[in-house]
């Protein structure tokens, strides 16, 4: 049996580790109700998004989303569509809220984004049909059809 490069266990170690954070959020939120208490327009923010129910589809989407990516079920769809959040909370808790009071915040926002970036690179060779500049039409159950190398040229049935 051939040893597997190290980049291997540490892409899956991140893996893990972000699909069990995004969990934990979710999951405290929907047993507890737990929204964090965020000083100035950032928590006016959050309280506006909980009132609207939008904080709430988040948290359950990160339950979803950290699901996907932890158990390793469509880990990239599930970063995908986690990047959004990732990206609202580097911008939240490092441009608006940081301050000295709540130095957690200098961790967190750039942790999320972070983990989501490197793992969006470790599973980016899967999305290279969806980068290529010009495709066909290609139905979702013919899906099989892309790993042949022609792809992207007009696929005849």
């Amino acid at each position: 049996m051939a040893s597997k490069s190290p980049w291997y266990y540490i892409v899956h170690w991140i893996r893990l580790y972000f699909g069990a954070h995004l969990l934990f959020s979710g999951l405290r939120y929907a047993f507890t109700g737990y929204v964090p208490n965020i000083p100035g327009v950032g928590g006016e923010w959050v309280n506006a998004n909980a009132e609207i129910y939008l904080y709430q589809i988040i948290k359950y989407l990160e339950i979803v989303t950290g699901a996907m990516i932890f158990f390793n079920r469509m880990p990239l769809l599930g970063l995908i569509l986690e990047m959004p959040a990732s990206v609202n909370i580097f911008w939240l808790n490092t441009i608006i809220v940081a301050s000295p009071e709540m130095p957690r915040q200098y961790f967190t926002g750039p942790q999320e984004l972070f983990l989501n970036g490197v793992l969006l690179l470790a599973y980016s060779g899967w999305m290279a049909a969806a980068l290529k500049p010009k495709l066909e039409p290609l139905w979702l159950w013919n899906g099989d059809k892309a790993y042949k190398p022609d792809v992207g040229r007009r696929i005849v049935d």
